[in-house]
């Protein structure tokens, strides 16, 4: 049995009328009753009575009407929901954030997306720049949000999505914290707590540039994993640090003060990175997303 003569049978059974029929199914009238025939030949039972007045279901075609009908909806749905996923409109798409990624870009990129395609399951994980850019590589994720690719290969795609500013954070008791404002020379003596470059060697690398000076890497007082542990030792005393000003905006840890730079205000860029050859249509619907 096929499809297309549940589908015949069912246009028939609802017009009750091979000419109707035909014009509705776009066949011609001799070649519809010769199908329908092959198919009650098929099943080895009538499915009509015919007379000069039309047709009209026999008791198997009573029953089998609403069995063909729901068949029908099914391969329909299938088929709209094969099409839906090899166009991106439905399926799964997993991003990674890195921890400090501002939730401004975070709430344009993916909660505008969920909105826009919800159909598409998104799944959010955190993690590292170089750990996620082993992910991407593996295809356990497929796209990441990162600082700086540290890795960037011709394998991987970055797109820059946004700019943050650098702030320092000093113990509130410092007379650092006094001022709205602080200049690069302000932190040449201060102890520094610092983060493993390791977790990601091109951003560790800007923001000692771009603060200290190219290349000028300052004594490291104390190390600490993330920036929340980075405040916290900046409230104990340990020294100054530098997050971005969205993190420092949704850590409030007593005992720290954040103070922004005069200008020029040292920056650094929130990139999304995908897998050049990621075949996941829900990520080139992603990318046509945020491309606008």
């Amino acid at each position: 049995m096929e499809l297309r003569h549940l589908r015949y049978f069912v246009a028939v059974a609802e017009e009750l009328h091979y000419g109707r029929a035909a014009r509705r199914l776009h066949l011609t009238q001799p070649g519809l009753s010769q199908q329908v025939m092959a198919f009650e030949r098929e099943l080895g039972t009538a499915l009509f009575t015919r007379n000069r007045r039309g047709v009209a279901l026999t008791d198997a075609g009573v029953a089998l009407l609403p069995a063909a009908r729901d068949i029908l909806a099914r391969a329909d749905a299938a088929v709209e929901l094969a099409r839906r996923y090899g166009a991106g409109e439905a399926g799964r798409l997993t991003i990674s954030l890195t921890r400090s990624a501002p939730r401004s870009v975070v709430t344009e990129l993916l909660d505008t997306f969920r909105a826009a395609h919800p159909a598409v399951e998104t799944r959010v994980t955190s993690g590292f720049t170089a750990h996620d850019e082993q992910r991407l590589r593996e295809r356990s994720i497929d796209a990441a949000l990162v600082r700086m690719l540290d890795d960037p290969r011709e394998d991987l795609v970055d797109r820059t999505v946004g700019e943050e500013a650098v702030v320092v954070a000093v113990p509130s008791t410092d007379p650092l914290a006094r001022r709205r404002r602080l200049r690069r020379a302000d932190l040449a003596d201060r102890p520094l707590v610092w983060w493993p470059r390791e977790h990601g060697p091109r951003m560790w690398d800007r923001m000692l540039d771009q603060v200290f000076g190219e290349g000028v890497r300052p004594p490291v007082a104390h190390w600490e994993p993330e920036e929340e542990h980075l405040l916290h030792a900046v409230a104990q005393g340990h020294g100054i640090t530098l997050v971005t000003e969205g993190k420092a905006a949704a850590l409030h840890v007593p005992g720290v003060a954040i103070r922004r730079f005069a200008d020029p205000v040292p920056t650094v860029p929130i990139t999304l990175a995908w897998s050049r050859d990621n075949p996941n249509p829900a990520l080139r619907r992603f990318l046509e997303h945020i491309a606008g």
